[in-house]
């Protein structure tokens, strides 16, 4: 039996941790022996629910030596066969702890990609700076996308040969659950999850749905956009210039989002720059028809199961929207081509047999 360890420096039940909670629990069931290193929070105590062994080590930053000798000290009790460390402050202080203990090191890389940028340009520089030196202490790389792996070899010189591709699994209830059927006369719901940003550039997804609105006065038609951020008031400031604040919905953060994305009828992302596209994925999962902005991240996951746009042309994507209300048939024939899509190379079960195959590689 191999005994694996995880590190996570985040606690919370956002991407990176969930993920991470999601492989601790597979890896479990399919015989390993895990345990999960993190800080106090969410994600230590649903993995506790979950039957994972767990260890709570306060993580303060990147360079926290406090916590770096902490987790060495557990590391060695414990022998792992393998740490595989994830995010910036996991993988920075855990690889730092396990540079001296005789064990294989995986990291996955979450975050970086050509479009990703910080607003603090010296803080970016040394993120990236730290990401490279840190891979001297590791023995593989996993890139969520082929959009991650092609920024780490292409803009911070790593081995491709240390880097293997295996995006995040999606959630198993998604490719389960089906959308609900409504009524002819319900209005048509168009989804859209993310943060209030300016990445997630949700003021073009409002523009394009406020033509389509303008086009066809007697269409119900809404916009939901679920997530909560600092550009809310300015989007609503935008929603009520448009003169559409019955049609277009800032639903905030929901507790149950598989039941949110069962009501909609399209999904739409304008996003200007994703690692994953983690919420795209589940919609697709769903069965949902999907509008997603045409860049690497959602090439590689879109594939040919969904319509891709420019996220900085309204007209086009209000255009791709009226199209997919029109034409019921080619709306439920991408649904089902991207369902397919998402079992056959996305879904949790892939991920996992593609990290234990990395593993056995790394130990043999």
């Amino acid at each position: 039996m191999y005994k694996i360890v995880l590190i996570s420096g985040d606690s919370t039940l956002t991407g990176v941790p969930f993920h991470v909670l999601r492989l601790a629990k597979g890896l479990l069931e399919k015989g390993f022996s895990v345990t999960l290193i993190a800080p106090p929070g969410k994600l230590i105590e649903l993995a506790e629910k979950e039957k994972i062994s767990t260890t709570e080590i306060a993580m303060k930053g990147p360079l926290d030596w406090g916590a770096v000798r902490n987790i060495e000290k557990e590391l060695r009790r414990l022998k792992p066969d393998i740490v595989h460390t994830h995010g910036m402050r996991g993988g920075w202080l855990g690889r730092l702890a396990s540079r001296n203990i005789k064990c294989k090191k995986v990291y996955t890389e979450h975050l970086w990609t050509p479009t990703f940028h910080l607003k603090n340009r010296a803080y970016e520089i040394f993120q990236l700076r730290g990401l490279k030196f840190m891979d001297r202490y590791t023995d593989c790389t996993i890139a969520v996308s082929k959009s991650v792996s092609d920024f780490l070899i292409n803009n911070l010189g790593f081995n491709k040969k240390k880097i293997h591709i295996i995006p995040n699994g999606i959630n198993p209830r998604f490719l389960k659950a089906k959308l609900l059927k409504k009524p002819k006369d319900s209005p048509i719901v168009i989804g859209s999850v993310g943060s209030l940003n300016n990445s997630k550039n949700h003021q073009v997804s409002i523009k394009a749905i406020a033509k389509v609105i303008k086009n066809n006065p007697d269409l119900n038609l809404h916009l939901q956009i679920i997530g909560e951020g600092p550009t809310r008031k300015s989007l609503e400031a935008l929603i009520k210039r448009e003169g559409i604040e019955d049609r277009i919905h800032l639903v905030g953060k929901v507790k149950d989002i598989m039941d949110r994305f069962q009501h909609f009828n399209i999904y739409l992302n304008c996003s200007l720059s994703e690692t994953f596209g983690l919420a795209v994925g589940e919609a697709m999962a769903l069965g949902l028809p999907v509008i997603a902005s045409d860049i690497a991240a959602l090439r590689y996951l879109v594939g040919d199961a969904g319509i891709l746009v420019d996220a900085k042309d309204p007209d086009k994507i209000a255009e791709k929207v009226s199209l997919l209300i029109k034409d019921k048939k080619l709306g439920k024939k991408l649904g089902e081509k991207a369902k397919k899509r998402i079992r056959d190379h996305f879904s949790e079960e892939v991920m996992l047999d593609k990290t234990i195959k990395l593993y056995k590689s790394l130990l043999n």
